[in-house]
């Protein structure tokens, strides 16, 4: 399948590693960044509203946009859907997934990512290398869970938040929608929307403005 990426870096690297062992080809790239390299064969283009012309030559798509981007993410993906292209998900084969979980379209599971069993994984989510998602924990869509971080068992985590490197996130805990969570942090209590939350155990240190996404 020929698969439209936008995001021409590090997280789009990964996925193309990861579906090019399937048979897929990404021929095309659209990343804003002014001057980006082609990082394998293929057209990358920085015109936004040209996305449509260079989606029109492909048949799937992934959006390698990480980190606090879970919004940008998802409009693109559903931009692009829009569009009649295919969700494409880049799963890792050391990607542990456990029995009747249920995973979303356009996931991007990394290296060492485990999500056990009855999780349900919302929509254009990244889970990064090493992370682990516990039993019965549901996540929300455009969700990014960092390396190494630890979601214990019973979690829900809101749309568009990003759970950082390291983290931990004790039992039974419930994380609003956009909210950040710091590397290194340990989640003790609830989490409220927006909130940006770090330390051990953490506490809210700010909240997410309208611009953040």
């Amino acid at each position: 399948m020929r698969v439209f990426f936008i995001g021409g870096a590090s997280q789009a690297r990964l996925c193309y590693n990861i579906i090019k062992k399937k048979g897929h080809e990404v021929p095309v790239i659209y990343d804003s960044t002014k001057g980006l390299t082609a990082p394998w064969d293929c057209v990358v283009f920085d015109n936004e509203e040209a996305i449509p012309d260079y989606a029109c030559t492909c048949d799937g798509f992934l959006v390698c946009i990480g980190d606090a981007h879970g919004e940008t993410r998802v409009r693109y993906s559903r931009q692009l859907q829009h569009l009649g292209l295919e969700p494409i998900s880049a799963i890792h084969p050391t990607a542990f997934i456990g029995d009747e979980t249920r995973l979303g379209v356009g996931i991007q599971a990394m290296p060492g990512s485990i999500i056990n069993d009855f999780v349900v994984i919302g929509d254009f989510c990244i889970l990064g290398p090493n992370c682990s998602i516990g039993h019965e924990g549901v996540l929300g869509t455009g969700i990014h869970v960092m390396p190494s971080a630890a979601i214990a068992g019973l979690v829900r985590v809101g749309d568009f938040s990003t759970v950082g490197t390291n983290a931990t996130i004790l039992p039974r805990i419930n994380i609003g929608s956009r909210c950040y969570v710091g590397a290194g942090a340990v989640v003790t209590k609830d989490v409220p929307d927006g909130a940006v939350v770090a330390g051990v155990p953490a506490k809210v240190i700010r909240y997410r403005s309208d611009s953040e996404s």
